[in-house]
């Protein structure tokens, strides 16, 4: 038996480990910002939705396996029901959804290795989270989970989310426009993309990505892609924060930053 000799077990982890990386490659990063008016969560599609509301100040971004992203967002939307039907919409956070659902569930499936691992990273955004600003979680696809106030990113792998990082590092987010956090998120996503992209990811990636053309890397992604943006709204009334954004919105933002 695999699990009766531990070098075994270990090297499945690592084939299955390269196998859903592999699998990711290429796909379309999510990034989320906080902004004067709330959060906004981001990325670019090709048809398939991959932005969803989980509750009412709570939202889910992902990267990877159609399927396994609705499963994910299933298990979120559920949790949150049960816990705010159970004790009070007040005890549902993100903390909790993460910790103690999606978080342990996709470690189990990630480390019984004679089941299908989940091919999905995630970004989870809360308005008013208990920083008092907004909080971001990115699950990753073995369970590991990590929270950062005011942006959150998920690339395809640690290279893409480490550009997107950078582009985000210096935001004053309570200070910013919609506009200006919608600008900054396609800036990020554009490092991603460009990242993800790279056939040659030896030497200084740092050096080589400010030497990039992210305005025309984000250019030739709108030739096959669509923006899609939700916002959690703090001035929006009632308990439902969350908001798609249509093309008008977003327009502003493309053309201060490609001149269209």
């Amino acid at each position: 038996m695999m699990l009766d000799e531990p070098y075994r077990w270990a090297e499945a982890v690592a084939n299955r480990r390269e196998y859903i990386e592999d699998q990711l490659r290429g796909g379309s990063p999510v990034v989320g910002v906080g902004y004067r008016g709330g959060a906004l969560l981001l990325t670019l599609v090709q048809g398939q939705q991959k932005v969803f509301e989980v509750y009412d100040r709570i939202g889910m971004a992902s990267l990877g396996h159609p399927t396994d992203i609705e499963k994910l967002r299933q298990a979120a939307v559920d949790l949150a029901s049960v816990i705010g039907f159970n004790y009070s919409e007040a005890d549902v956070t993100l903390q909790q959804i993460v910790h103690f659902g999606l978080g342990p569930a996709v470690k189990t499936a990630f480390d019984e290795i004679f089941r299908s691992p989940y091919i999905v990273r995630v970004l989870m955004a809360e308005l008013d989270g208990a920083g008092g600003q907004a909080t971001f979680y990115t699950v990753n696809y073995d369970g590991a989970f990590h929270r950062t106030e005011g942006w959150g990113v998920v690339g395809e792998g640690p290279e893409a989310d480490r550009l997107m990082q950078q582009h985000l590092a210096d935001l004053k987010v309570g200070r910013l426009s919609l506009r200006k956090a919608l600008g900054a998120a396609l800036l990020a996503w554009a490092a991603g993309r460009w990242a993800g992209q790279l056939e040659d990811r030896e030497g200084d990636l740092e050096e080589a990505a400010g030497e990039a053309d992210l305005e025309a890397v984000l250019r030739t992604a709108l030739e096959v892609f669509s923006v899609e943006a939700a916002v959690f709204q703090r001035s929006r009334p009632g308990k439902r924060k969350y908001r798609m954004l249509d093309q008008k919105e977003v327009e502003p933002a493309l053309k201060a930053l490609l001149g269209k």
